[in-house]
C-alpha cells in the first residue's frame, strides 16, 4: 500500500501537457537552444542523460508551453508529497485542485528532476551506458515513470528527431549564441525564434497543412461525413502527440476512428487516459466503441458552436450533433431548451450559439 501511494503521489504525469496544451515545432527548438546547457550541466553533476532530461521536458512540458511550466516552472510534472516544504500550485490533474510543486526558476526543475530520478526505484538506470538513451528511455518506463506503453518510443523519437543524443557527449560549442544552430546545423528549415516563426505561420497559413502537403496515406471520414458540407476537404494540422492524421474543429483537435478502432487503441495513440477520452466523447454508454469514420475528439468539446444554426436532418441525435460541431451535448440542449430524452424533429432549426 505504501508503494501504490508513493507512485501515485510522486508519479510525473504524461498527461499535464494535453489539457488544451499544444506547442510547435518553433517552441521545441526555442526550448532546446534555451534549456540543452541546463540538461548538460545537470548530466555531468548527476549522471542523467541530457538527450534523456531534454526529452523528457519538451514531452512533459509541452515545450515549456503547458501551465504548470509557465506559471509553476515545473517542466516535469513533479507533485506535492510529505517531504516537500517549498511553494506549491494548485491545478486538476487526476483529482481536482491537485497539489504541485512550484519552483522559482526553471533550473530549480531541472534540479529537482535529477534528484527524482535518483530514487531507489530508479537504481538500474545509473549502470547504464550514458550515451544508451535507448535504454535510459526503455529503463524509465520498465521503472513505472509514465503510464503510456508507448512513453519509451515517444522519447526515443524525440531525441532522434531533435539528434538530443550529441548533448550526451557534449558535442557542441559553448560559446555558440544558439546551442539549436550548432547541435542542429543541417536542420536548415528550424526557425530563427519562436516569433519569427509563429509570424511566419500567421503569414502562410500553415495552422493548417496545404493541399499539395497532404499525406498520401490521409485518412478521411466516410461520404456521409463528406457530404456536410463544413467538412469537406478535411486537411490535418500539427500535433506532437501521435502519428495519426489530427484535425481540428470549432478550435478543437479531433482524430478519425479507424476500422476496428477502440477507445484504448485511440487513447494509447494519442497519449490521453481512456477514460478521459470517452468524457471528452461523452459515449452513451461504456461498452460503446467508435465507429468508423466518427470524429473522436481529444480535448473537452465547447459550449458553443462556430456557426449559428443546424437544420436536424434525418437519423440525427443530439450526440451526432453535438459531434458534428464540437459541442457539449448538455450545452448544445440549454441552447435549445431540449429535455434529455426528446426526439429531434427533421428540419428543427437548432441555436449553436
Amino acid at each position: 500500500m505504501k508503494k501504490k501511494i508513493y507512485i501515485t503521489i510522486l508519479f510525473l504525469q504524461l498527461t499535464l501537457v494535453l489539457y488544451g496544451q499544444s506547442y510547435t515545432q518553433a517552441d521545441i527548438y526555442n526550448y532546446i537552444d534555451t534549456y540543452a546547457s541546463v540538461a548538460v550541466e545537470k548530466m555531468n553533476q548527476h549522471g542523467i542523460p541530457a538527450s534523456i532530461t531534454l526529452a523528457q521536458g519538451i514531452l512533459e512540458s509541452g515545450a515549456g508551453q503547458s501551465d504548470l511550466a509557465k506559471f509553476a516552472n515545473n517542466h516535469f510534472g513533479i507533485k506535492c508529497h510529505n517531504d516537500w516544504s517549498g511553494q506549491t500550485y494548485h491545478k486538476d490533474d487526476d483529482a481536482k485542485d491537485e497539489c504541485f510543486r512550484k519552483y522559482k526558476s526553471p533550473q530549480e526543475s531541472f534540479e529537482d528532476h535529477s534528484h527524482f530520478l535518483k530514487k531507489n526505484r530508479y537504481a538500474e538506470l545509473f549502470t547504464l551506458e550514458r550515451t544508451d538513451y535507448k535504454a535510459w528511455a526503455k529503463g524509465l518506463k520498465k521503472a513505472g515513470y509514465a503510464t503510456n506503453p508507448q512513453y519509451a518510443e515517444r522519447l526515443v523519437k524525440i531525441i532522434e528527431d531533435y539528434q538530443l543524443y550529441r548533448f550526451d557527449n557534449n558535442t557542441y560549442k559553448t560559446d555558440s549564441s544558439s546551442i539549436v544552430d550548432t547541435i542542429l546545423p543541417e536542420k536548415k528549415d528550424k526557425p530563427q525564434s519562436v516569433a519569427s516563426e509563429k509570424r511566419s505561420i500567421l503569414k502562410k497559413g500553415l495552422d493548417k497543412l496545404k493541399p499539395q502537403q497532404k499525406p498520401q496515406t490521409q485518412e478521411l471520414p466516410p461520404q456521409e461525413y463528406q457530404e456536410l458540407g463544413r467538412y469537406q476537404n478535411l486537411i490535418p494540422v500539427e500535433y506532437p502527440y501521435t502519428n495519426r492524421p489530427v484535425y481540428k474543429n470549432n478550435g478543437l483537435y479531433f482524430v478519425v476512428a479507424r476500422t476496428n478502432d477502440t477507445y484504448y487503441h485511440i487513447a494509447v495513440d494519442v497519449q490521453l487516459g481512456v477514460g478521459e477520452l470517452k468524457l471528452y466523447n461523452e459515449v452513451p454508454h461504456q461498452k460503446y466503441e467508435p465507429y468508423p469514420g466518427e470524429w473522436v475528439y481529444l480535448q473537452k468539446k465547447n459550449s458553443k458552436g462556430d456557426v449559428p444554426i443546424h437544420i436536424v436532418k434525418k437519423d440525427e441525435t443530439i450526440r451526432s450533433i453535438a459531434q458534428q460541431y464540437g459541442i457539449r451535448q448538455n450545452a448544445l440542449r440549454k441552447l435549445n431548451n431540449l429535455q434529455k430524452d426528446e426526439n429531434l424533429r427533421i428540419g428543427r432549426k437548432l441555436h449553436l450559439q
